[in-house]
């Protein structure tokens, strides 16, 4: 029920609340354009700056954007990124990449720099060949090399070279001007030893209580030549104990490569007996090479020499240390046995000779057939006569009791051999006969020496004071 002149209720439509939110989102717009600060914010991944190696890859980080405000929508979008420019690594330069963000009116660009140098240096491969030496003092020959750059690639033709102070030392500048080394130590080596050569035999023979006489040696090497004084022998030959002695020899070159060699001297038991070795009707073509073997064993002999024109070569047998005898200066018969007065002017014709070669007159003679001789029947009792009157003015004359049968019963080396060692075996002293005008002698000669030694027989040159083994005279 209503009352008279009362007032209905009014209705809300809501137009009022619209308007009060539509003031509310208008200050909120004014807040979010004046206020909040909207922006657009471009930020480059990485660093601003980067220097590349030539032939490297680069790779971009990139860059971001975001869009929003400061006090509320912070991100409010990411807006896309645009790049403009290349870094080009094959080249060498500056490049800058240009990164670009778009939002509505909004607009940001940043920039990054590229550098692409080339500082690495190039290369150098050294080839070596296995086992590969050089002597020293020789040349070395090159084994081969590389030179590779990242930038010019191979650029092997340009590599300088220079050998000092036993280095080779190589170089190579590349296009920017980077210098590639390498050094290579010439492999010097010798691997090879020295050789040494002993002089004589390896195995050497000496009779009791003759002291050894060292032959010597040589010893020669690839690089140091001659080094024979280096060579040092240990070992000791004592001549009064029999026996076998080893004599080692050492040397060793710069690289002390190291080579021995061996010599073994046996020391015979006391002798036996003495064997005296006299050559008759010398010097002849032959003597010299008879000399040289007698120097080989250190064995002295005796020679009762003849005027046939190789009378200088009896002041070497002298030298030598060998006896030297009148034998006969025309070894005529017929003249030196024709009377005393004849044999002394023969004798002492081929004793001045004697003293002009050797310096000194000989009291040795050997008869010449011997003191037992029968061809100089012609003149009876001559030899009787003689033998009494050499002794008489101080010579001692000398027969023998071995012959070689060289001078007429053979001309075999063989039989020459078996004839003296024959004669030799079993007796004390033994003088032989045989003739340095043979050549079968002369190659008999070494085993008959090489003989006496392993039999231990002692070989001597005869004195005054020898045994003379003097015949019975038999005329």
């Amino acid at each position: 029920m209503s009352a008279k002149g009362s007032r209905a209720p009014r209705q809300y439509d809501g137009s009022g609340l619209f308007i009060i939110c539509f003031i509310l989102l208008l200050a909120e717009l004014v807040a979010a354009v004046y206020i909040n600060h909207w922006q657009l914010r471009l930020d480059l991944l990485g660093e601003e700056e980067y220097t590349v190696e030539q032939g490297e890859e680069f790779r971009d980080p990139g860059a971001e954007a975001v869009f929003g405000g400061e006090l509320f929508l912070h991100t409010f979008v990411s807006p896309p990124v645009t790049v403009s420019g290349k870094a080009d690594t094959g080249t060498p330069g500056t490049y800058v990449l240009r990164y670009t963000a778009r939002f509505l009116w909004f607009r940001e660009s940043r920039t990054r720099t590229v550098r692409v140098e080339d500082t690495m240096p190039p290369v150098i491969t050294l080839r070596d060949t296995p086992g590969y030496y050089i002597l020293p003092g020789e040349a070395y020959v090159e084994e081969g090399y590389s030179a590779l750059d990242n930038a010019d690639g191979d650029i092997t033709d340009r590599v300088e070279r220079r050998e000092e102070g036993g280095i080779v030392h190589y170089r190579v500048t590349d296009s920017a001007g980077n210098v590639g080394t390498a050094e290579r130590h010439i492999p010097y080596d010798d691997p090879v030893p020295p050789v040494i050569t002993l002089l004589g035999e390896a195995r050497v023979a000496v009779p009791y209580g003759k002291e050894y006489r060292e032959p010597g040696w040589t010893a020669l090497d690839n690089v140091d030549g001659d080094i024979s004084d280096r060579v040092v022998v240990s070992g000791e030959v004592d001549p009064e104990t029999p026996g076998d002695y080893e004599l080692r020899y050492f040397v060793e070159d710069w690289r002390q490569n190291r080579t021995e060699a061996v010599r073994i001297v046996t020391v015979h038991p006391q002798p036996v007996g003495t064997v005296y070795l006299t050559f008759d009707d010398g010097p002849s073509k032959y003597t010299e090479e008879l000399l040289e073997i007698l120097d080989k064993y250190d064995v002295k002999a005796t020679f009762f020499v003849v005027n046939y024109g190789y009378n200088d070569v009896i002041g070497k047998e002298a030298a030598a240390g060998h006896s030297i005898g009148v034998h006969s200066a025309t070894h005529d018969y017929s003249r030196i046995y024709a009377s005393e007065d004849a044999f002394f002017s023969d004798l002492n014709e081929m004793n001045e000779i004697i003293r002009k070669q050797t310096g000194a007159y000989t009291d040795m003679i050997r008869f010449p057939g011997g003191s037992s001789n029968t061809i100089s029947d012609f003149n009876p009792g001559i030899m009787t006569r003689l033998t009494a009157a050499v002794q008489d003015r101080g010579f001692q004359y000398f027969d023998w009791n071995v012959s070689a049968g060289d001078a007429g019963e053979t001309t075999d080396p063989d039989e020459v051999f078996r004839n003296v060692t024959e004669g030799i075996n079993g007796r004390k002293n033994s003088i032989v006969l045989m003739h340095d005008s043979k050549s079968h002698t002369v190659e008999a000669i070494e085993r008959i020496i090489v003989w006496c030694i392993e039999n231990n027989y002692e070989l001597r040159p005869l004195t005054k004071d020898s045994p003379a083994s003097h015949h019975r005279v038999n005329n």
